[in-house]
């Protein structure tokens, strides 16, 4: 019985998702979400962060998951961080004790 039930709501999903996509109106529920645009760090951003998590280059590196020499490009302004460290960087910047709370460092 849960099998038949689980097919007519799947069935009935995928033909709101189908009705959606051709642009016709549908029952299908949409979410919007935004983004918010990746932030900028100097160089100077990166080291004051590194040095206010207590952190040397090595541990830095560590968890942030990068070599040590990409660390210290970034504090020498020679190379800039990807879109997806940046995201971490900001995540840190906001929250220096989240990689405690979820145990990624222990100190």
């Amino acid at each position: 019985m849960k099998e038949k039930q689980f097919f007519e709501e799947l069935k009935t999903s995928l033909g709101q998702a189908i009705d959606y996509a051709e642009g016709k109106p549908s029952k299908a529920r949409t979410k919007s979400v935004v983004i918010k645009e990746l932030a900028t760090f100097s160089a100077q951003d990166i080291k004051d962060l590194r040095l206010h998590m207590n952190l040397t280059q090595k541990s830095f590196a560590a968890l942030i998951g990068v070599s040590v020499k990409t660390i210290e490009s970034w504090e020498h302004g020679t190379n800039q961080p990807s879109g997806a460290a940046r995201r971490l960087l900001e995540i840190l910047s906001n929250q220096p004790h989240v990689a405690e709370e979820q145990q990624i460092v222990s100190v």
